[in-house]
């Protein structure tokens, strides 16, 4: 039917149908937008939690990996390194827990974070104290990286340029076929030596 034959009390209960939808849309939209803010706030919130476990347990894993290579390795000393081994497995639980919310750029820096803690652990359990040493500046400039961009998952303002950590920014590689892989300690080497070599 034409709006110009209906009559004044039809017209006006078409406009207050209009407006209730109107204004029911208004409102769905409205709480969308607020759950998906609260959403992102208990993700932020959650994020700062574990990234702030994650920094608690990766200076242990390290401290003690140090520690143990100092002393000789696990062969001399059996209960520190059952103090190391149990303090990288909870900076490995702390980067399990990161990794469910995190931007693409910080999973790649946590893991580089964590491949340079199972050299420095692997290298302290064989007793390589002077390679477990020069891993530490490296862990370091691992852990600054992942503040950096765990400060831009977060849209704040990035403080700091990117540290290079040589043969920690690539990828691993797998042996080429028909050759023989080195063992783990001497890929924890080579990786290290190949640092070296980019830092000068």
């Amino acid at each position: 039917m034409p709006l110009s034959q209906l009559d004044f009390g039809e017209a006006l209960a078409i406009g207050a149908v209009n407006a209730f939808c109107a204004a029911m849309f208004i409102g769905l939209a409205a709480g969308l937008v607020v759950k998906r803010y609260e959403l992102e706030h208990q993700t932020r919130t959650s994020l700062r939690t574990t990234y702030t476990n994650l920094l608690v347990a990766q200076r242990r894993s390290r401290q003690l990996s140090v520690m143990l290579a100092q002393t000789g390795g696990q062969a001399t000393n059996p209960d520190l390194a059952k103090q190391a081994i149990a303090a990288h497995d909870e900076f490995i639980d702390s980067y399990h827990a990161l990794n469910l919310d995190v931007s693409k750029q910080m999973w790649r820096d946590v893991c580089r974070l964590r491949n340079i803690l199972d050299d420095m652990l692997e290298l302290a359990l064989e007793g390589e104290a002077r390679g477990c040493a020069d891993l530490v500046d490296v862990a370091r400039a691992a852990r600054q990286n992942l503040e950096r961009s765990f400060r831009a998952r977060l849209r704040h303002s990035v403080l700091q340029r990117r540290k290079p950590l040589g043969g920690y920014d690539a990828p691993r590689r797998e042996a080429p076929p028909g050759a023989s892989p080195p063992t783990r300690l001497r890929f924890r080497l080579l990786r290290l030596r190949s640092w070296r070599s980019a830092d000068r």
